[in-house]
């Protein structure tokens, strides 16, 4: 059960920063050193200041992060809130050539055991660098990307109905071509739906687990001193999986292995067939369109490219690790790893990439031996991983397009 409730948001008063498109970012752990830059000379008021801080003069760049903040907001750049409400938020993005939207609401979720459902693993030097950053802000700065899915459709006609008045904020970042729009929304009927849909909703975490896990350890060691407080929920942007929800996409794999003897390797357990066309982007297409009818991965070499069918389900079964649910077993990640790489190709160990396109492109460089193109995984098996309280193998899951930073801040104090 999600218990959702509005707060008094802390937000960019644009006639002091100006465009909000200068002054929001991605989340830091997207944001390359190049990107970095660019942000931080878009303006003095961008957000990667507090979530991605430089020392400066041998100042600790945490603190540097909570003195930026507190002098923002002394200098109008940021203003709170004078009343709770929640923030719905809108992206409308372009994948695969088709227009979509992704439309959700920025609110407190408390932290209950069971709420929100993580899939991934952390890392500990992640969680403790986020941890400093939010003990020197005290300010959750970064939403929680989550996905839902509910019987209850009361959220849907409220944020369907608020999304058809003007907005608050409206903007395009640069970076990504993606159009953004806000709405804050303090009607206690509109609230009460939203909330009650929540209530019932199966909520899982798409992006932001560390930044989940942080607000969890910063919550435990609030109580500790202080007891219960605004440090209980965390910021959470929660989408209607099934209505505007994100897209989800497939995280290739290259390896040093070369094509030819990835095929010797695979005859034992795969049907291997020529493709008709090595053009990447046309490959991954079109490897989501076969999946549907059987497990398939398209290879990528420099000389063609090959699909690989399973045909020995047998030793699928016995590669696969037998103390996971069905669903985590049936993932193509999960095959690739343990089947492919592990067993087939002897422990080889994969570069991850996020486009077909870089995966050839590595592969004709020379940097890597063959890709392998994969569909994206259905959200129905992300989401009953998380339920078996299982985590998703490594970079499974790509949610796009991210919230971004700067929306609306929660103080915590």
């Amino acid at each position: 059960m999600a218990s959702i409730s509005p707060f008094r948001g802390l937000r960019y008063d644009t006639t002091v920063v100006g465009d909000l498109a200068a002054v929001t970012s991605p989340p830091y752990d997207v944001i390359s050193d190049d990107a970095l830059r660019g942000f931080e000379e878009a303006s003095p008021y961008n957000v990667v200041r507090l979530i991605l801080p430089r020392e400066a003069a041998g100042q600790d760049k945490y603190m540097q992060a909570g003195e930026t903040l507190r002098s923002w907001i002394s200098a109008g750049a940021l203003v709170r809130d004078e009343a709770d409400s929640l923030t719905v938020y809108e992206q409308r993005f372009t994948v695969g050539g088709l227009e979509r939207i992704q439309r959700g609401v920025l609110a407190a979720v408390t932290m209950d055991e069971g709420a929100v459902l993580p899939h991934e693993h952390t890392m500990r030097a992640t969680v403790s660098d986020r941890l400093a950053l939010l003990r020197a802000t005290r300010t959750q700065l970064s939403p929680v990307l989550c996905v839902y899915s509910a019987d209850d459709g009361g959220a849907r006609e409220a944020v369907g109905s608020i999304a058809d008045t003007p907005p608050v904020a409206e903007w395009r970042s640069e970076d990504d071509g993606v159009a953004h729009r806000a709405w804050r929304v303090d009607d206690p009927t509109a609230v009460g739906s939203i909330a009650r849909t929540l209530a019932t909703a199966t909520v899982v975490i798409a992006d932001g687990h560390h930044r989940y896990r942080t607000a969890q350890e910063y919550r435990d060691e609030r109580r500790q001193t202080d007891g219960p407080g605004p440090w209980d929920a965390m910021l959470l942007f929660l989408v209607d999986a099934d209505w505007c929800g994100p897209a989800l996409l497939p995280i290739h794999r290259v390896v040093g292995v070369a094509a030819d003897e990835v095929r010797a390797r695979a005859e034992s357990a795969f049907d291997v067939e020529p493709a008709a066309t090595s053009d990447p982007e046309a490959l991954a297409e079109e490897v989501a369109v076969r999946r549907e009818h059987g497990r398939c991965f398209a290879l990528l070499g420099t000389d063609g490219a090959w699909w690989l069918t399973v045909a020995d389900k047998a030793a699928e079964a016995d590669a696969l690790p037998a103390d996971r649910s069905p669903t985590w077993r049936d993932l193509d990640v999960a095959v690739l790893e343990w089947l492919v790489m592990r067993r087939l190709l002897g422990g080889a160990e994969a570069r991850y990439v996020h486009t077909a396109t870089e995966a050839a492109e590595l592969v004709r460089s020379g940097e890597a031996g063959a890709a392998f193109l994969l569909a994206p995984p259905p959200f129905a098996s992300v989401r009953a991983v998380a339920e078996a309280g299982e985590s998703m193998p490594p970079k499974s899951t790509f949610f796009v397009p991210k919230p971004r930073t700067g929306v609306v801040f929660r103080l915590l104090d």
